[in-house]
């Protein structure tokens, strides 16, 4: 997870150094800077300045490594290179620790004055009676696209859609979607849904290669792993106490794994972490980074992320799940009632993703990724 636009100076000394070497092995050796990038959760990356250009030097973690195979990760990344939809891989080290990728310069969203992610209700109401001056607002009309990032569980987002006419029946989740839905003032309008439905359509396009995994079957590795670290390693009672969490809702895992499953019809590409870090605009296009999840997996989960991630109003999710599911080609006209497992789905997955992280790495950094967990916890569906 990655903000480009979020640079600051490496500081030079022994660590500015060790990286020389590694750069000079990937043919960079007139290097003016080096600048980290924030917003990593697991990797870390590096801008690199010469005179010929900008790079992205990628430092994996060693934690990182049990999520993925390098091997694939790569054959996606080069093949969305190809596709004009990632920067292009220049160089990997022969250990797989480094990666030297094109550096891509990030353009700003234009939004109507003031954006979702970084206004109040307050503040709007304020703007709407003219109580504050609109004009003081003009600096935020462009902003980075990782501002766009919100947390939405999947009650956040049936709330949303229930406001706009559509409706839920019963214990089944069967859904019906107003392709038409009321008119309102749509109070944040940009063009984030547009490029991210646009995104979301090329990407199922691309061919699956050999690689592949089903919800239900990411659930159980990632379960075993979990269980793996809990009986061989001497875990602190904070990480046992949140993987007790986790147990408790097994039930509730099973029943939306299998509404996903029933559902579907074939697997698709999917890239899986489409949060807004690990998205660039450039040109009126975006481009993906960080393919560490990437393999042939089910066509919600791509628009589970998007959901579960970007501040969109009710009417840009509506547009994003009606269009994306028209006439979807792997899953079945029922798809929609399943959207909000596949929401509660990126959360469980993200929960035990801090845990499996936090088991391997040292006790300081381990509270983090327990902190992460805190936070994605609440956004999972209580329904035992």
């Amino acid at each position: 997870m990655l903000d480009v636009n979020a640079a600051k100076p490496y500081s030079a000394g022994e660590s500015f150094n060790a990286l020389l070497p590694i750069l000079k092995r990937a043919g960079l050796e007139q290097v003016l800077s080096i600048c980290e990038l924030s917003g990593g959760l697991s990797n870390n990356n590096y801008k690199i300045t010469t005179p010929a250009g900008s790079y992205v030097l990628r430092v994996n973690a060693d934690a990182a490594d049990s999520f993925c195979t390098r091997q694939q990760e790569r054959f996606y990344w080069q093949q969305l290179t190809q596709a004009k939809l990632a920067p292009t891989l220049l160089w990997v080290s022969e250990d797989e620790r480094y990666y030297l990728s094109d550096f891509i310069e990030s353009d700003l969203i234009a939004s109507d004055l003031i954006e979702s992610a970084v206004a109040s209700g307050a503040e709007w109401a304020a703007i709407e009676h003219n109580v504050i001056d609109s004009e003081r607002f003009q600096r935020k009309r462009f902003i980075h696209w990782p501002a766009l990032e919100r947390q939405t569980s999947a009650a956040d987002f049936m709330l949303g859609q229930s406001s706009l006419g559509i409706l839920h029946h019963g214990d089944s989740q069967q859904a019906y979607l107003n392709p038409e839905p009321p008119i309102e003032q749509d109070k944040h309008p940009n063009s984030a849904a547009h490029l991210l439905l646009e995104l979301l359509l090329q990407l199922r396009e691309l061919p699956t290669g050999s690689y592949a995994i089903s919800v239900t079957e990411q659930w159980q590795e990632y379960h075993q792993q979990m269980l793996a670290y809990q009986a061989s390693l001497a875990l602190t009672h904070d990480w046992s106490e949140r993987v007790a969490k986790l147990l408790g809702i097994q039930i509730d895992i099973k029943h939306w794994c299998n509404d996903l499953a029933a559902c579907l019809i074939k697997p698709q590409f999917c890239h899986r972490d489409l949060n807004p870090h690990n998205l660039l605009l450039k040109n009126n296009r975006l481009y993906c980074i960080d393919f560490e999840y990437a393999t042939a997996s089910h066509p919600l989960c791509e628009l589970a992320v998007v959901l579960a991630t970007h501040a969109l109003t009710p009417i840009q999710q509506n547009e994003l799940v009606t269009q994306y599911l028209s006439q979807h080609p792997y899953v079945t006209a029922h798809a929609v009632a399943a959207v909000p497992a596949a929401i509660d789905m990126y959360w469980v997955f993200a929960c035990y993703w801090a845990l499996l992280m936090a088991a391997q790495t040292e006790a300081s950094r381990s509270a983090d990724y327990l902190a992460w967990f805190d936070c994605f916890w609440p956004l999972i569906t209580q329904e035992s």
